[in-house]
């Protein structure tokens, strides 16, 4: 038979004890004051289908139009480039809440379908870009006649 020494449990209830205190503590404190953005940020990403196209559209705000490089290989759609976020200097400030972030990003998403990749075309316009891509056009059917001797 096992034998347990009592002060053993009652080491086991000091210590549940204080868990419970501790986790009383973090329940009841306050979010942090001050929140960042994370260090890399990806542009928010719409994608939708008509008859005759795939449309993509990306939320790039403070990006230059110079500043973005766009890509399709084969069935993946890339978007990359840099915001710089441009503060004014010389101004002491207190940050309360710090979301946008700048510097370089990179987007890539699947294609869910084939694309052809002769006639994309892209446009520019409120810190949206818009990019029509055709779908490929599927050769249909083909009857293929044997010949005999």
């Amino acid at each position: 038979m096992v034998q347990f020494r009592r002060d053993w449990f009652a080491q086991m209830d000091l210590i549940q004890q204080e868990m419970n205190r501790l986790l009383d503590h973090f329940a009841g404190s306050k979010p942090p004051q001050v929140r960042f953005s994370p260090l890399v940020w990806e542009p928010a990403i719409d994608v939708y289908e008509t008859k005759d196209n795939l449309v993509v559209i990306v939320e790039v705000a403070g990006v230059k139009e110079s500043d973005i490089r766009l890509m399709v290989d084969q069935d993946t759609f890339t978007i990359q480039g840099s915001r710089s976020k441009a503060l004014k200097t010389g101004e002491k400030r207190a940050y309360h809440r710090m979301e946008i972030a700048g510097g370089p990003f990179k987007r890539s998403i699947k294609l869910p379908m084939a694309i052809d990749t002769k006639n994309i075309k892209a446009s520019y316009e409120d810190g949206l870009v818009e990019v029509v891509l055709p779908k490929a056009r599927s050769g249909g059917a083909l009857r293929i006649d044997i010949r005999t001797g």
